[in-house]
């Protein structure tokens, strides 16, 4: 009885750790992070860059799960490159007023048509703290997640 009460604490710690690591908790996880505005002398005002908490940090280099919208800007959607988003359009960063720490820039290994369904993608995350270019958070090697 004790090797399977031991097995069964052990298979719900396993599951709990993996889905750690998938969607809705790491748009939560992703959400620690404070916004620092700093001087641009070569532009002459203050940009905005994101300090990543311990758990956000946690997240940088590694293999995540991730649900979101995919966002129809066409500035931004090309078959292996768009933007990801926590929130439905309506909602999201672009049009609802969100924060930036809900979408994500995405680089899929294939092409994907554009949805507006929810999708689920795997890929590797980098926390990017430096480049007001980009986005805060970039999923590189994307693959969708067939349901």
């Amino acid at each position: 009885m004790k090797l399977y009460c031991f097995l069964i604490s052990v298979l719900v710690m396993m599951s709990h750790l993996s889905w750690s690591q998938t969607s809705p908790s790491v748009w939560k996880t992703l959400s620690d992070v404070e916004i620092e505005n700093r001087y641009d002398a070569s532009v002459g005002y203050e940009i905005s860059y994101p300090v990543f908490g311990n758990r956000a940090q946690a997240l940088d280099g590694r293999q995540i799960t991730v649900k979101g919208y995919m966002i129809p800007f066409e500035a931004y959607l090309k078959p292996k490159y768009f933007i990801l988003s926590a929130l439905p359009i309506a909602a999201c960063f672009f049009c609802g007023g969100a924060g930036p720490e809900t979408v994500m820039e995405v680089f899929s290994q294939n092409n994907l048509e554009l949805s507006s369904e929810v999708v689920e993608l795997r890929g590797t995350l980098e926390l990017n703290a430096d480049n007001p270019d980009r986005m805060m958070y970039i999923l590189h090697n994307a693959e969708l997640i067939e349901n």
